[in-house]
C-alpha cells in the first residue's frame, strides 16, 4: 500500500519501475491523467468530520467572484471528481486549483 506521504508522481514512478523521474512543470495538459491526479489529490486531502469533507489545512474562507461560464466549468469538473459517494464542491476544486497555480508560479 502506498504511503500517505508519497505523492502521485512518486507512486506512478514506482509503479513504472523508474529509477528517477524528471518533473516537467508548466506543460499544459487536459488529458484524463490530469483528472485522475486531481481526484487522487482531493481524496488524499479531504477529510470528513461529520459534514462535507474538507482539507483540515484550509483555515481562511473568502468569497471569490467567477465568470458564469467558468463557474459552470468548475461545477462540471467537480462532478467528475466525485470521490466514491462523496461529492466535491466547485469551491473545493477551485481552492485546490488556485493552490496548484500558485505553487507552479514559484521559482524553482
Amino acid at each position: 500500500m502506498a504511503s500517505l506521504q508519497e505523492t502521485f508522481e512518486e507512486r506512478v514512478a514506482k509503479a513504472l519501475g523508474a529509477d528517477r523521474s524528471i518533473p516537467l512543470a508548466g506543460l499544459p495538459s487536459q488529458g484524463p491523467l490530469d483528472l485522475l491526479q486531481l481526484r487522487a489529490e482531493l481524496g488524499r486531502r479531504l477529510r470528513s468530520s461529520g459534514g462535507r469533507p474538507t482539507d483540515p489545512a484550509w483555515s481562511v474562507r473568502r468569497l471569490i467572484p467567477f465568470k458564469e461560464d467558468l463557474w459552470r466549468e468548475l461545477e462540471q469538473l467537480a462532478a467528475r471528481c466525485r470521490l466514491g459517494g462523496q461529492s466535491v464542491s466547485p469551491s473545493q476544486l477551485a481552492a485546490l486549483l488556485i493552490e496548484r497555480g500558485l505553487r507552479d508560479l514559484k521559482p524553482a
